[in-house]
């Protein structure tokens, strides 16, 4: 042990030369000093303070070992950690991972505090999770992204900024929302006594087609007439759901007790087996709103309406009920059915 610190006195010593002497460092075999050979180890208890090391030569190299942690104790003048530097390209053939277990799941993940440039591919292993939550990703463009998408993908609430033309896999019919959609029930459409004898609806008949100048043509109900007006159509082949009859009323003057609108409804059904409605199913009957001078439009719901299906033909029979003497007159602007279409 004396030998070797001998030797690293001379090598010390040889370096603490006046700055203006140019003087070649020699180099000096420690191993040969102290009495080894090749591939002998030197064991010291203590520590040994260098101004740099060299492990290795050029085509030969060597290795470092350091059971242990790398640490620089070093601060800057106001206190401020001074990092570990490697000053040239890092090889590291084993896992790069941070805290005593290997492998995600701990609270010690590896933290890059800087931008990052990977020159290779980037893989992440099956199960585990890319999380960009609050930032940007630049630089994709349409071919770089897969054609899979996820139901969780589906899922998820978006918006759509520009018009969305999809010219290769137009949507069908059962994948576009329902919207509603009506059928239109003319007054030529309609006829008076239409379960009994069923007749034209004239300026003459019970009840009977009126004029308004500015409002227009309206079938008119004098107080006490109850006499029925019906009509019927085939349920469009577009229909997905819902079905009620929209009327719209109103009275010559301010209602005195009641006024009240009934109807009947025969749906005969298409598909499968083609078979006509047995009965009329008498409804609840709907009020009139007293708002004389003031169109409104009241819904007449089926009772039967799940039983409504494309191409049944429906029968709507429509009158007034318990309209009582001393009532101004009913009248009905409008008739028509409304429903919930496939696209």
């Amino acid at each position: 042990m004396k030998k070797f610190l001998t030797t690293i006195s001379v090598a010390l010593a040889s370096t603490a030369l006046c700055a203006s002497i140019v003087y070649a460092a020699s180099l000096h075999n420690v191993t040969g000093t102290l009495g080894g050979v090749e591939g002998d180890l030197f064991e010291l208890d203590g520590a040994m303070i260098f101004d740099s090391i060299r492990v290795g030569a050029q085509g030969v190299g060597g290795v470092t070992f350091f059971n242990g942690t790398i640490i620089n104790e070093t601060t800057t003048s106001s206190g401020a950690d001074i990092p570990v530097t490697f000053g040239d390209n890092v090889r590291i053939d084993g896992t790069l991972y941070r805290g005593t277990t290997a492998g995600p799941g701990d609270d010690f993940p590896i933290k890059l505090n800087d931008d990052i440039l990977v020159y290779g591919n980037l893989e992440v292993v099956d199960g585990n999770t890319v999380d960009f939550d609050g930032s940007t990703i630049t630089g994709l463009s349409t071919a770089d992204l897969s054609d899979a998408a996820s139901i969780a993908m589906l899922g998820e609430g978006e918006t759509i900024g520009a018009n969305w033309v999809n010219n290769q896999f137009p949507w069908s019919a059962a994948e576009v929302a329902d919207v509603t959609r009506t059928i239109q029930l003319p007054f030529g459409t309609i006829y008076s006594d239409a379960n009994g004898t069923p007749a034209v609806i004239t300026a003459a008949t019970i009840p009977n087609l009126n004029y308004v100048a500015n409002q227009g043509l309206f079938i008119e109900y004098a107080a006490a007439e109850t006499t029925d007006i019906g009509t019927q159509f085939v349920v469009p082949s577009d229909y997905a759901s819902g079905g009620v009859f929209k009327v719209m009323v109103d009275t010559a003057g301010d209602l005195v007790v009641d006024a009240n609108l009934d109807f009947a409804v025969a749906i005969s059904q298409s598909a499968d087996t083609a078979i006509w409605d047995t009965d009329m199913d008498d409804e609840d009957p709907i009020d009139i709103p007293d708002n004389a001078g003031t169109p409104d439009v009241v819904t007449l719901v089926p009772t039967d309406q799940a039983d409504i299906s494309a191409n049944d033909t429906i029968f709507l029979n429509l009158f007034p009920d318990t309209y009582a003497a001393g009532e101004p007159n009913l009248e009905i602007y409008g008739l028509w059915f409304e429903y919930q279409a496939i696209q």
